[in-house]
């Protein structure tokens, strides 16, 4: 009878932790969740589908833990029906991840297809004439098939999508510190999801095996460190919780010198502060919210078209700027708009000749051709490097070529000469 009374005790203590871990897990889960939510519309690691699954995987923990342990009574972890429609978790991994890669603000409606399974699943489950029937021969081990072969099918759906688009790419039109961040980020995420998803397998296993009620909790606990280690994570992670400019830039370089940056800044090509008169509703609302951060935004899109010479992709854009600064694409739109005497299209063009003019006084000519030097550079063809060549430098490329030959000459028979005086 002691034996008994002190192994029910032991069994008792060991639920009270795991309760108190499941309610400590959820606690850290909607820390999380609000400070991402706050750098939701500037941090491109953040989107709809990942605060959903943080929503979700926080509201069950906190619901299991927080009744448990007997602090509310209304909310309980009830296994069966309920429990399915937590799959939901699982296609939205997968839409997550699509999103990072496309940086897509927008949902599609067709998105909603990845719903289908787990409402049917949902369906099927609560009707006892379903149950009854011949898909229901095995009984509990149907459930256990259909929902392996669902998570076992996002899992190899997402693991192809990142493998082509981020893991094995071999470059990407975003600057090699974001590029290396979301690699790193995915594999750690997609492993989370891979971990969690076997154990939600194994414990629908275990119920079918034993004949219990649909819960998908049996290993639970594991999946509660996985997801505890998720959360910390995010939060000991800057770049991924605000953003990666909120950190790389501002804290380190733009702490206390923004104003002084800005000043710098204004003689820098075509920059200037002055917005003028901002009519469009949304626009002033916009300058709220980033005129802070313009300085930061014009050192970034310099040191890419400089630096990391975005712009010898013939497929720049003001989209792939924003995805590689890591701001929403309106941002950089509203750059070019108020802050630039040019258009994003005469910024590029503007810098896709002086890189062609760096290359020529490389020595780039010297065993290449103009065709060559106008791919090189972000061109389509040789005719459009041409009229924008000549437009900027008032060359053409053969000319400005003669010229800075004839120059160069110059410059060294007059040297030679010198020396001989």
């Amino acid at each position: 009878m002691l034996i008994l009374l002190h192994l029910q005790s032991n069994f008792n203590i060991k639920n009270l932790v795991e309760s108190f871990l499941f309610l400590v897990t959820s606690i850290v889960g909607f820390i999380t969740l609000f400070l991402m939510i706050r750098s939701y519309g500037s941090n491109p690691f953040c989107n709809f589908y990942l605060i959903l699954i943080i929503g979700i995987i926080s509201f069950r923990f906190f619901v299991h833990g927080s009744y448990s342990v007997g602090l509310q009574s209304v909310l309980r972890p009830d296994a069966g029906l309920s429990s399915i429609l937590y799959l939901i978790i699982v296609p939205c991994a997968y839409l997550y991840y699509k999103n990072l890669i496309l940086q897509k603000k927008r949902h599609n409606i067709k998105d909603l297809r990845h719903l289908i399974f787990v409402l049917c699943l949902y369906f099927i489950n609560s009707n006892v004439l379903i149950r009854e029937s011949l898909l229901f021969h095995f009984g509990m081990w149907t459930n256990f098939f259909l929902i392996t072969s669902y998570i076992l099918f996002y899992l190899i759906l997402t693991f192809k999508l990142l493998k082509s688009k981020i893991w094995f790419r071999k470059s990407m039109s975003i600057n090699n510190e974001h590029f290396n961040l979301i690699k790193s980020w995915t594999l750690f995420f997609y492993l989370v999801n891979l971990l969690c998803g076997f154990m939600v397998i194994v414990s629908v296993y275990n119920e079918s095996f034993n004949g219990s009620v649909l819960s998908g909790k049996t290993m639970a606990i594991f999946s509660l460190t996985f997801w505890l280690i998720s959360f910390f994570k995010i939060l000991i992670s800057p770049e991924i919780l605000f953003g990666l400019p909120t950190l790389n830039q501002t804290l380190s370089k733009f702490h206390s010198s923004t104003l002084e940056n800005m000043e710098a800044l204004v003689n820098d090509m075509n920059w200037s502060i002055d917005t003028g008169n901002i009519r469009n509703t949304q626009d002033k609302v916009l300058q709220e919210n980033i005129k802070e951060n313009i300085a930061i935004y014009v050192e970034e899109v310099n040191r890419l078209s400089t630096a990391e010479l975005i712009f010898r992709n013939p497929k720049a854009s003001q989209s792939e700027i924003a995805l590689s600064i890591g701001v929403p694409k309106s941002h950089i739109v509203f750059l070019f708009k108020y802050h630039s005497s040019l258009s994003f299209s005469e910024f590029r063009m503007n810098s896709r000749v002086q890189d062609a003019i760096k290359l020529i006084e490389g020595g780039f000519l010297n065993t290449e051709t103009l065709e060559s030097l106008a791919h090189t550079t972000g061109f389509a063809s040789y005719n459009p490097f041409f009229s924008a060549f000549k437009r900027i430098t008032e060359y053409a490329p053969q000319e400005y070529v003669k010229v800075k030959k004839d120059l160069q000459t110059f410059t060294r028979d007059d040297k030679v000469h010198s020396l001989k005086l």
